[in-house]
C-alpha cells in the first residue's frame, strides 16, 4: 500500500507542474508565473522613470492583465532597439526575432503585417491607428499690405483710368461739335475757345468723380446722356471699392499659418520638407513595398531614425516631417513647447492595427484575447488611451495645432471681372452719346434752314451775324 500511495502522490505532482508550466512562463528562463514582455520606450505608450519602473499606456495595460490573469510581467527592451524587420540575409531582427528565438514571451507595440504574421502570432487588435505627419508648426506670415493693390488689382486701376479718359474725350467732342452744347457752354462760361479745352473736359469728369460742384454741367441731350452713365459708373465703382476696402482693413497684417503639406502626396512632391520615420519597422516596409509612386518617392528621400527622440528633434528643427502612428502624433502635438502639429492624410490607405505579438502557437493567445475583449467591452482600453494621449496635454486649447481646414481665406481685392459689366455699359453709353450728338448736329442744321425756305431770300451779312448773336444768347 505504501508504494501505491507514493506513486499516486508523484503522479499528482507531475501533472500539477506540467499545467503550471503551460500557463506561466514558456521560456523557463525566469521563475514560475512570470512572463517576459518585449517593449520599446515610446512616449505615451512606455516611459522609464528614474527609479527604473515604467509608466504609460502599455504599462497600465500590463497591470490590467496582471489583475485579470494573475500573471507577473517583466519588461525587457530589445537589444537592437527595433520592433522587427526581415534583414537581407533572411533573419528577423528586433522583437519579432526575439519571439521567434523564444527569448521573450510577448511583444507590445507591434503593427500587424503579413510578413510578421507568417512567423509569429498576434492577439486581437489592441489599438487602431493610422499614419500621420508631425511637422513644425508654421509661424504667422507677414502679409505685404500695399493698399493700392490690396483693394483693387492693376487691371481695375487701368479700366478706371481708361473710363476717365474716354468720358473726357467724348465730352470734349460734344462741347466742340454739338451746337446746343456749344451755345450753352459759351453763354454760361464765357469764352468757349478758352475753356472748352480737353483739359477742362477732364476737369469736369474729375469733379463729377469726386462729387464736387463745378462751374458748368452739360446742357445738351448727348452730354447729359453721357453723364448719367458716368455717374452710374462712379457710384457702382465706389460701392465695389468700399467692400474691398472693408475686407482689406479687417484682415490683420499677420496672415494665418500656412501649412506646407496637407497629405502624403504633397510630402512626396515637396522639395522643402523631407520625410522621416523609424528604421526597420512597419512604416519603412509600408512605404518601401507600396504600389503607389508617391509613397516610393517618400521612401527614396526619407531619413531613417533609430529613436523617437531623434525624429521629434528633426521635426522641431524644421524641414522634416516625422511620420508615426496617430497616437504618437497626438501625444507630441500637445506637449510643450507646443511647436509641433499633426497632419492627417485622411486616407484609409495608411490604416494599421497594433496588437500583442506572441510566439507561434503560444498558449497565452487565448487568455490574452479574452482579456483584451473584456477590457474593450468595458471601455477600459479607451480610458487608458485617453489618459495618456489626450488628458495629459500640455498645450492650451488656443495653442492646439491648427488644421488645414481652419485657415481663413484672405481678403479678395477687386478684380477686373467685377467691374467689367459697368465698364462695358459706359463704353456703349459713350458710343450712343456720339450718335445722339450727330443727330443734334443734323437737327440744328435742318431747323436753321427752315426760315430761309419761307422768305426765299438769302440772308444778308448783317442778318447772319444777328442770327449768330441770337444763337449765342
Amino acid at each position: 500500500m505504501a508504494w501505491a500511495v507514493v506513486v499516486l502522490v508523484g503522479t499528482l505532482l507531475g501533472v500539477t507542474c506540467t499545467v503550471s508550466a503551460q500557463v506561466t512562463n514558456v521560456t523557463g528562463d525566469i521563475g514560475s508565473r512570470t512572463v517576459i514582455v518585449g517593449a520599446l520606450e515610446y512616449q505615451g505608450f512606455l516611459h522609464k522613470r528614474e527609479d527604473g519602473t515604467y509608466e504609460g499606456f502599455h504599462m497600465d495595460f500590463l497591470t490590467e492583465l496582471e489583475q485579470m490573469l494573475g500573471i507577473d510581467f517583466v519588461i525587457q527592451e530589445p537589444a537592437d532597439g527595433n520592433y522587427g524587420y526581415l534583414s537581407e540575409d533572411g533573419i528577423w531582427a528586433g522583437m519579432v526575432g526575439e519571439l521567434i528565438n523564444r527569448e521573450i514571451d510577448m511583444a507590445l507595440g507591434l503593427t500587424i503585417t503579413y510578413m510578421r504574421e507568417r512567423v509569429i502570432d498576434f492577439s486581437t487588435v489592441l489599438t487602431d491607428e493610422h499614419l500621420e505627419m508631425l511637422i513644425k508648426k508654421p509661424g504667422r506670415q507677414i502679409v505685404r499690405r500695399e493698399w493700392w493693390y490690396a483693394v483693387m488689382t492693376l487691371p481695375v486701376w487701368l479700366m478706371i483710368m481708361a473710363s476717365f479718359l474716354l468720358v473726357g474725350i467724348v465730352m470734349f467732342v460734344i462741347i466742340r461739335v454739338s451746337p446746343y452744347e456749344n451755345r450753352a457752354y459759351s453763354a454760361e462760361v464765357g469764352e468757349a475757345s478758352r475753356l472748352s479745352t480737353f483739359g477742362h473736359s477732364l476737369w469736369l469728369c474729375f469733379s463729377a468723380m469726386s462729387w464736387q460742384g463745378v462751374d458748368y454741367s452739360p446742357r445738351s441731350l448727348s452730354g447729359r446722356f453721357l453723364y448719367v452713365f458716368w455717374f452710374g459708373f462712379i457710384v457702382w465703382t465706389l460701392i465695389l471699392c468700399t467692400g474691398a476696402t472693408v475686407g482689406f482693413l479687417t484682415v490683420p497684417a499677420a496672415g494665418p499659418p500656412m501649412v506646407p503639406v496637407q497629405s502624403f502626396g504633397d510630402l512626396a512632391a515637396s522639395d522643402d520638407i523631407r520625410p522621416a520615420y523609424f528604421a526597420g519597422g512597419a512604416t519603412e516596409a509600408y512605404f518601401k513595398n507600396s504600389l503607389f509612386p508617391a509613397y516610393h518617392r517618400i521612401h527614396q528621400k526619407a531619413i531613417l531614425v533609430k529613436t523617437e527622440d531623434e525624429g521629434i528633434r528633426l521635426a522641431r528643427e524644421g524641414g522634416v516631417a516625422f511620420i508615426a502612428e496617430s497616437a504618437s502624433t497626438l501625444f507630441f502635438s500637445n506637449r510643450k513647447p507646443c511647436d509641433l502639429m499633426a497632419i492627417s492624410d485622411d486616407s484609409q490607405l495608411t490604416a494599421r492595427h497594433q496588437a500583442v505579438g506572441l510566439q507561434a502557437n503560444s498558449p497565452f493567445r487565448e487568455v490574452i484575447n479574452s482579456a483584451i475583449l473584456q477590457l474593450r467591452e468595458r471601455g477600459r482600453l479607451y480610458l487608458l488611451y485617453r489618459k495618456w494621449m489626450i488628458d495629459r496635454g500640455e498645450c492650451p486649447r488656443s495653442d492646439s495645432p491648427p488644421t488645414p481646414s481652419a485657415h481663413h481665406a484672405p481678403s479678395k481685392p477687386l478684380d477686373h471681372w467685377d467691374i467689367m459689366p459697368i465698364f462695358i455699359e459706359l463704353v456703349v453709353a459713350a458710343i450712343l452719346a456720339l450718335c445722339i450728338m450727330g443727330i443734334e448736329v443734323k437737327w440744328d442744321k435742318r431747323t436753321s434752314k427752315a426760315p430761309q425756305k419761307k422768305t426765299g431770300a438769302a440772308p444778308s451779312g448783317n442778318s447772319a451775324a444777328q442770327r449768330d448773336d441770337d444763337t449765342n444768347v
